[in-house]
């Protein structure tokens, strides 16, 4: 199998500003984001991610395969807009989008989020459908 379709139910979240802080007592690095539905979005794509994997095998561990990927996100309308405005200029920030998908695809669609070779997204408002993400992800050996 070299593409992969599935939509992901629900309202995107972005990714958020990740801050890392070290705490001397423990020794350790605690890294946070500024936005705490981040995890839960992440393992949403993630877990839909799965269940499109039960129809085949597409994670190969081998990092001179690159990825395409697709993303379209469809956020509702707000009421408050006029219905003139066709585009989705609002916040969430797109780059943000992206980053929150790839890190929830990461280690069940491909190994490393750094073999994404190319990455189409875009936001949308929904039309006839609930809020959501599209995402297609293809195999690309040179």
């Amino acid at each position: 199998m070299n593409e992969i379709e599935f939509f992901v139910a629900g309202t995107p979240v972005p990714q958020g500003s990740t801050k890392a802080f070290y705490i001397k007592k423990v020794q350790k690095v605690v890294t946070t984001h500024s936005n705490k539905n981040t995890d839960a979005w992440r393992q949403r794509v993630a877990s839909e991610a799965q269940r499109a994997l039960e129809s085949g095998a597409f994670y190969e561990d081998d990092q001179r395969i690159g990825y395409e990927i697709n993303l379209t996100f469809v956020f509702e309308r707000p009421k408050s807009q006029p219905k003139k405005w066709t585009l989705n200029t609002k916040r969430p920030d797109l780059d943000k989008l992206v980053r929150a998908v790839l890190d929830g695809l990461t280690g069940i669609i491909f190994p490393d989020d750094s073999q994404v070779v190319r990455i189409v997204a875009d936001k949308r408002y929904a039309k006839d459908e609930g809020p959501g993400l599209a995402i297609a992800v293809r195999k690309r050996r040179d």
